[in-house]
């Protein structure tokens, strides 16, 4: 890396210059042309190391201090509309897929520097109709996860509710493109596979 312009390199290229013009005025024009040489040189090199560092500096859409306005705004300019913010700070948002009405949840874990984003109010255990659909259900959904390459669906085992979940880590902040290209593909997800866990979990064989 190009060492930085200092004032006291200026300050001493100033002085030598200003020493020198007591001679001959030869002498001193060829003094100041080489001066401004170096001065111009100088300049040039410090636009380039500033044009440098902008263009490592982050995009405007890109935040480096992730929070739940910044996610609020990140999900409506990805198009979904009606996000509403609970008491427990949960942005959630309804989606009217082709095969099934659910919501989509977003929750931001500040320590632990992570965004969780959920397909909720999808599925339940329960939805099972006999022991024999509730095995082909979770047979299914472990063959899901293992294609799956973005995205996990996951069993509560207390409440016994489905969701397909992915996390996105923020260590180094968050840009929309990569929030929009997890939440759309979470939502699109959802409602593909939806048929084929029904399907299981109402006993037809896939």
């Amino acid at each position: 890396m190009r060492p930085p312009i200092t004032t006291r390199s200026l300050l001493a290229s100033s002085l030598l210059a200003s020493s020198l013009l007591t001679g001959s005025g030869c002498a001193s024009r060829r003094l100041l042309r080489l001066e401004n040489q170096v001065l111009s040189s100088e300049l040039e090199r410090a636009h380039t190391d500033l044009e440098g560092c902008h263009s490592q500096a982050p995009p405007s859409d890109f935040a480096t201090d992730v929070t739940l306005d910044v996610i609020a705004s990140y999900l409506e300019r990805a198009g979904f509309q009606g996000v509403e913010r609970t008491e427990n700070d949960l942005l959630v948002v309804t989606i009217d897929g082709s095969n099934t009405r659910f919501k989509i949840s977003a929750q931001l874990f500040q320590r632990e520097a992570v965004l969780y984003l959920a397909a909720t109010d999808y599925l339940r255990l329960e939805d099972a109709t006999s022991s024999r659909s509730m095995v082909l259900l979770l047979t299914q959904l472990a063959a899901l996860n293992y294609d799956l390459l973005l995205g996990k669906f996951q069993l509560n085992p207390r409440t016994g509710e489905i969701t397909l979940s992915v996390e996105l880590n923020l260590d180094d902040g968050l840009g929309y493109k990569t929030f929009e290209a997890a939440s759309h593909h979470l939502v699109r997800t959802a409602d593909e596979r939806y048929p084929e866990l029904a399907r299981a979990a109402g006993g037809d064989e896939l």
